[in-house]
């Protein structure tokens, strides 16, 4: 017969909180790192943990875990006050990302998901004021490595503008202009409804030469069918919504592109055989330094440093 499962009964907590500073102990009671309550509850419903005796909001696991956890005297096992690092604020708290997220969603894994370490508790006012000295440091990268924050391989279809302009300007102010104006405004217009229309029966005759249905579907444009059943008044509203700038096939966006520079340069580590990045770790330690040095958080741990661990193993 099994053992009857023990209801475990969690201590309050305050909704505001976003540490909730639980410990996590190893098998053999060594302090590995720190939680939330729904990742202890996690561990405590699977029976993988049990509750600490004599310490408040502790749990040990109950099986060899992979690594090591961290060292004593790490960041990351620390407890932590709700409150923001930089000036103290208890109220309108977020989590700040020190490398912002244009960047770090494109690193590799086992830097990515270190990502605790780079989140400090911020107050709203401290975050808007530290992210003008980040959109600064982003446009020095933009500079740096030829990629404008807004990404690059942006492809301009000029006669989109040209016919939104002419169609805004019909749909705003017809009745206001110059009879021959007007008339050079509708030329524009029905010149690029009419070459639209021609496109159409190109794919149209496309498609019919095509035999494999996959094919046909492909090619198959509903916006494109769209411009032969419009009236004129719908061809003016559609032009102008027309957009100019289109993402190109070699587009890529600005986070992507800095990253994929900095990984260009790899190597393994002699120690335990693992993949690195030396460039991708400047780069993280650069973002460090930079909330440092800008923000100077008067209530920032001081074991979080610049050269605190980076990768996951």
């Amino acid at each position: 017969m099994p053992a009857q499962k023990k209801s475990v009964v969690m201590p309050s907590r305050k909704a505001k909180n976003i540490y909730e500073n639980w410990k996590v102990y190893s098998k053999h009671g060594k302090l590995m790192f720190r939680c939330n309550q729904r990742k202890a509850q996690w561990y405590l419903t699977r029976e993988l943990a049990t509750i600490k005796d004599n310490e408040e909001r502790a749990i040990q696991l109950n099986f060899d875990a992979k690594g090591q956890g961290h060292a004593e005297d790490d960041y990351m096992v620390e407890d932590r006050d709700n409150i923001c690092v930089i000036c103290g604020l208890t109220d309108s708290l977020t989590l700040h990302h020190v490398v912002p997220y244009v960047y770090r969603q494109w690193f590799p894994l086992t830097i990515k998901s270190k990502s605790s370490r780079d989140l400090l508790l911020v107050c709203k006012n401290c975050h808007d004021q530290h992210e003008r000295y980040a959109t600064s440091f982003k446009k020095n990268l933009a500079t740096k490595y030829e990629l404008p924050l807004e990404g690059k391989g942006w492809v301009r279809v000029p006669e989109n503008r040209t016919a939104r302009k002419a169609a805004s300007a019909l749909l705003r102010a017809a009745d206001k202009l110059p009879s021959q104006r007007k008339q050079e405004l509708e030329t524009i217009v029905k010149d690029f409804w009419e070459r639209k229309k021609q496109e159409i029966s190109t794919m149209e005759a496309i498609q019919t030469a095509k035999k494999d249905k996959e094919e046909k579907e492909a090619c198959n444009d509903d916006e494109s069918v769209d411009w032969q059943a419009l009236n004129w008044q719908e061809v003016l509203q559609k032009c102008c919504e027309l957009q100019e700038l289109f993402q190109g096939p070699d587009f890529i966006e600005h986070g992507q592109g800095v990253v994929r520079h900095l990984m260009v340069n790899e190597t393994v580590d002699d120690n335990n055989g693992k993949e690195r990045w030396p460039d991708l770790e400047d780069f993280v330690k650069e973002w460090r330094q930079h909330f440092l040095d800008h923000s100077k958080p008067k209530h920032l741990s001081e074991r979080w440093t610049v050269d605190g661990e980076i990768y996951t193993h």
